[in-house]
């Protein structure tokens, strides 16, 4: 394993740390290396499924600039377990809670700069439950039935990238294809 000879902190903003790393390879080669980290415990984005249906929101995204179509989702705060911290966002951001929740995968977002995790969640029996969010205008909530997600997909320009990897992994979990 390459191994971290210095790291030192470049900036800190309210969500991110920029972390200067100095590695050295088993070749004795060096490389300086910057890598985003969160401040926090990482994300959870939540699948939701209400009877046939699978519920998406659409979101401004300022890094694009534009709406995005996405999961439910947001940071785990102090304290919280995964489990916890999605089924809160799903109340605040879709106006249910579910009864029957998992943790299904673990995303690392783009691992040769940041190490940000985003925790996969599936959450079916959903039951009416509204928290208060902190997103500062109403989301548009989309329900999908589930024989048409090709279609919503392929229709959509603006998807944050999580959504379809979450796709891919519940299709494999549904269809009982995970190794």
């Amino acid at each position: 394993m390459p191994t971290i000879k210095n790291k030192s902190i470049i900036i800190t903003t309210k969500l991110f740390k920029l972390n200067k790393l100095n590695i050295e390879f088993s070749n004795k080669a060096t490389r300086d290396y910057e890598v985003i980290s969160g401040t926090g415990n990482g994300a959870v984005m939540i699948i939701p499924i209400l009877g046939d249906d699978i519920l998406f929101i659409r979101e401004y995204a300022a890094g694009i600039d534009d709406y995005s179509l996405t999961f439910p989702k947001g940071k785990i705060d102090d304290g919280e377990s995964i489990l916890v911290a999605a089924n809160r966002e799903l109340q605040e951001e879709v106006g249910y809670k579910s009864e029957k929740i998992k943790k299904i995968y673990t995303l690392d977002l783009a691992p040769g700069y940041m190490n940000h995790k985003t925790h996969i969640v599936l959450a079916e029996n959903l039951v009416p439950s509204k928290l208060e969010g902190d997103e500062p205008e109403d989301l548009e909530v989309i329900k999908c039935k589930k024989n048409d997600i090709n279609k919503l997909v392929f229709e959509n320009n603006n998807i944050d990238s999580r959504v379809l990897a979450s796709l891919y992994v519940y299709n494999q979990v549904i269809n009982d294809n995970k190794p």
